[in-house]
């Protein structure tokens, strides 16, 4: 049997974080696409995809997940559970951090297309916290 590359389990309890951010905006997109264009946006730009990513549990995993200091620019490998047993694999990307420096339990993470970001795509609706 091959080895598998885990990345390393982040143990950070996020009501510990200090300069915690009220909050952070993440985009994302398809592993397969260019971040800086707008071609090849399969299912990552699906309304389903948007939906799952923006419900509270998992932008509660991503407190959890990436609990700590963040920074305009990181990108981190993760996956949307779209029912059925049929993940999504997206590249999630901060793209701003308001009034802060980390992810912490008090964050507001929004979670918008990188169509959106670029502005080739159609406006993510208003968050629900």
């Amino acid at each position: 049997m091959g080895t598998t590359d885990r990345r390393e389990r982040n143990l950070t309890d996020p009501s510990t974080v200090e300069d915690q951010a009220d909050r952070v905006v993440v985009s994302f997109r398809s592993p397969e696409t260019d971040p800086d264009e707008d071609d090849n946006w399969w299912v990552a730009d699906s309304e389903w995809l948007r939906e799952n990513m923006t419900e509270h549990t998992y932008r509660r995993y991503l407190r959890w997940a990436h609990a700590g200091p963040v920074s305009v620019g990181d990108e981190w490998e993760e996956f949307v559970n779209c029912g059925c047993a049929s993940p999504e694999d997206v590249i999630l990307r901060v793209e701003q951090v308001d009034g802060g420096s980390g992810i912490g339990s008090e964050t507001t993470i929004d979670v918008v297309p990188r169509r959106d970001v670029l502005g080739t795509g159609t406006p993510a609706p208003d968050p629900v916290e």
